[in-house]
């Protein structure tokens, strides 16, 4: 047997043969197309809408494509390119595209490929496809922002999708509400048009400043043929911030807070003063309980006054009363920060501040020793030791000191002109201050007199310190840096005042020492 024959004998396909004497015939191509049916689906309208027929040579013979045809359905059907030969095994493509006329019009087709395979030479390929529609879908329809903290502006997105085959024109977008703080953000420029199978994103937002609760309506209204419209509902409920509002008051024995007839945003006070909070007036607006603490917004540097709320803990916390001492020369301002039980902070507006000022004049004394020196102020024309009756607001000495701590040096009834011995200190180093406000026309002297009513009998150095509306004016050593004895007296500074401009010339006192121990006896 030839070889030839062999090989047919062990399987080669053949058109026709035999393990005889027979003779042999060509190899024989086969096509396989891959789907056996192209169903498009929904096609975008006036689109090409491609799919991919797959070709393959499944036999031994070299496959030759004459022609493709689309012989049904040539209006919406197309085919391109298609390879003319295919080897034995090897595989290829034909793009078919398919453009629908008109939306939910089903279309059907008939492709027919030509070719050399002996088996099949017109092998049919069906074809369908419906014309696409715009079919909306919008997530989610209701929107519950749920409670939204005042000062907060959440956002909830409303995604609008085209879940057909034809592209979504959104030509509405029609918003009510019963509040302008629950709001719609409308896009830029109407119509949208959302592509098939994609989608688009437009926005609520809420930003409550009302109590109680809001809603919205949104209507979308687009192209759609079943359903030109869908409405999205929003709500919310607001969470309104605690309204802080806080007083400051001079604190008298015996007082929590500030009584209504002293309650003031501003005091002027000296170092030492212990002063009143009260934050009371504050409320929820939801009628929640409410927490409360006191911050320093503005100190001078290196003083940090003390807040004291007692021992009842949270209990006199939510009264928001407190207590404040001033450590230092200087301005302060404190805020009252209230906290509802959402952990809503309340606002930092102007009534939730209350500012402590410094006096326009203020005396302040230290030394180097812990003993008793004192410091005494005497207006214009006064007199040293000149105590008067002592009597806090009403003795007319002269000398503002321990004896006659707060005289009535100014206009009568009133206190805010008259000085005051803010801090006595007995056995420290300081400081003793004495501050004032609207000092008049004149030259004031201040005076150091070691008193050592501690008997202490050991010298010491002392320094004057003259500060302005809170600025420090001038530093003056007594008897410029030398030490002195106990019971002398000690001319330490001249304080001229010009009442017209508010201004203060100082200058060391006149060197003058004297041994005055009655000074410290009333």
């Amino acid at each position: 047997m030839s070889q030839r024959v062999w090989l047919a004998c062990a399987g080669i396909a053949l058109a026709s043969w035999g393990c005889g004497d027979e003779t042999l015939t060509r190899l024989e191509p086969k096509l396989v197309v891959t789907p056996e049916a192209l169903d498009f689906g929904d096609g975008v309208v006036d689109a090409e809408n491609v799919l991919s027929l797959g070709l393959a040579n499944r036999g031994a013979g070299r496959l030759e494509i004459a022609a493709v045809d689309v012989t049904e359905g040539a209006d919406v059907f197309s085919v391109g390119v298609f390879p003319a030969i295919l080897g034995s095994q090897l595989e290829d493509e034909l793009v078919v595209v398919f453009m629908p006329k008109a939306p939910k019009v089903a279309y059907s087709g008939k492709l027919v490929i030509r070719s050399n395979d002996p088996q099949n030479p017109n092998l049919e390929v069906p074809l369908d496809g419906v014309g696409g529609i715009r079919e909306i879908d919008v997530i989610p329809t209701e929107v519950d922002f749920g409670v939204v903290n005042e000062g907060t502006a959440p956002r909830r997105g409303v995604e609008i999708r085209n879940l057909g085959g034809d592209p979504l024109v959104v030509s509405g977008l029609a918003y009510t509400s019963t509040s302008a703080d629950l709001t719609f953000l409308m896009p830029d420029g109407l119509p949208l048009t959302v592509a098939a199978m994609t989608s688009t994103t437009v926005w609520l937002q809420y930003a409550p400043t009302d109590l109680g609760a809001d809603s919205g309506t949104l209507v979308i209204t687009s192209n759609d043929e079943d359903e030109p419209q869908v409405t999205v509902r929003a709500r919310g409920r607001a969470n309104l911030a605690p309204r802080a509002l806080a007083w400051i008051c001079d604190k008298r024995p015996g007082d929590v807070g500030c009584a209504e007839d002293r309650r003031a945003r501003s005091v002027s006070a000296g170092v030492g003063r212990l002063l009143g909070l009260d934050g009371r007036d504050s409320a929820d607006p939801e009628g929640g309980e409410l927490e409360f603490s006191w911050r320093i917004e503005e100190e001078p540097a290196d003083a940090h006054p003390t807040l004291l709320f007692g021992t009842e803990d949270i209990v006199q916390r939510k009264r928001a009363t407190g207590e404040v001492e001033v450590p230092r020369v200087g301005r302060y301002v404190l805020r009252l920060v209230a906290k509802d039980d959402r952990g809503l902070e309340s606002f930092d507006t102007p009534e939730s501040r209350v500012a402590i000022l410094p006096k326009d004049l203020e005396i302040y004394l230290t030394w180097d020793l812990a003993t008793d020196v004192d410091l005494h102020l005497v207006r214009p024309g006064g007199v040293v030791g000149d105590y008067g009756s002592g009597s806090v607001g009403t003795s007319t000495g002269s000398d503002c000191s321990t004896f006659n701590r707060s005289p009535a040096w100014g206009a009568v009834g009133q206190r805010a002109d008259d000085p005051n011995l803010e801090r006595d200190v007995v056995s420290a180093r300081g400081p003793e201050v004495i501050s004032l406000d609207f000092p008049e026309d004149g030259v004031y002297t201040a005076y150091a007199h070691y008193c050592d009513s501690r008997h202490v009998n050991t010298n010491v150095h002392a320094w004057l310190e003259v500060y302005v509306r809170g600025e420090a004016v001038q530093r003056v050593p007594i008897m410029d840096g030398a030490r002195v004895l106990p019971g002398e007296l000690w001319e330490a500074a001249l304080i001229s005042w010009d009442a017209a401009t508010n201004t203060a010339q100082v200058s060391p006192g006149t060197a003058q020492v004297s041994l005055r121990p009655e000074l410290c006896a009333l």
